[in-house]
């Protein structure tokens, strides 16, 4: 198999980023969210502002990449907050999503004003989640139709 590179996303990626977030949910996590949730997500993976916060530097996204092909991305937002972990599905359980997870926290790690990294974890997510350290820091939640548990782990 060919090397898998984790790095930073490119701005022309963010298209093709967002597209494979909102492929991946709609394989795995969709069936658990409704309309109402599903609808909630594609506008987020959609939203203008958001694009405008990655071109800026404001919203650190970096993604996992296989012969020029975006198979993993993860998207870190308000500085430590993980607000998109997708992982192409032919390419689960193959270390990416932690890969991804270890970039972030040691991005974190480099900025000391930071002391632990948050997710709003998916109830598909939640066991990988557990497995790198992370814990359950509220009580599950629904909002917009998005059914999550809030997570954290300290740096």
């Amino acid at each position: 198999m060919e090397e898998i590179v984790i790095r930073p996303a490119k701005a022309e990626e963010w298209d093709e980023a967002m597209e494979l977030a909102f492929r991946v949910f709609l394989k795995f996590e969709a069936k658990d969210y409704g309309r109402e949730g599903t609808e909630a997500f594609a506008a987020f993976v959609t939203d203008s502002v958001l694009k405008k916060a990655f071109e800026s530097g404001h919203y650190k996204v970096y993604v996992a990449v296989l012969n020029e092909k975006l198979i993993g991305i993860i998207g870190l937002r308000s500085g430590n907050h993980i607000s998109l972990l997708f992982v192409d599905g032919e390419y689960h359980y193959k270390g990416i999503g932690r890969r991804l997870l270890d970039t972030v926290v040691e991005y974190l790690k480099s900025d000391t004003s930071f002391s632990k990294i948050t997710v709003n974890a998916a109830p598909y997510a939640e066991k990988f989640y557990y497995k790198y350290g992370f814990v359950k820091c509220g009580e599950v939640a629904r909002k917009d139709g998005i059914l999550y548990i809030p997570m954290e782990k300290v740096l």
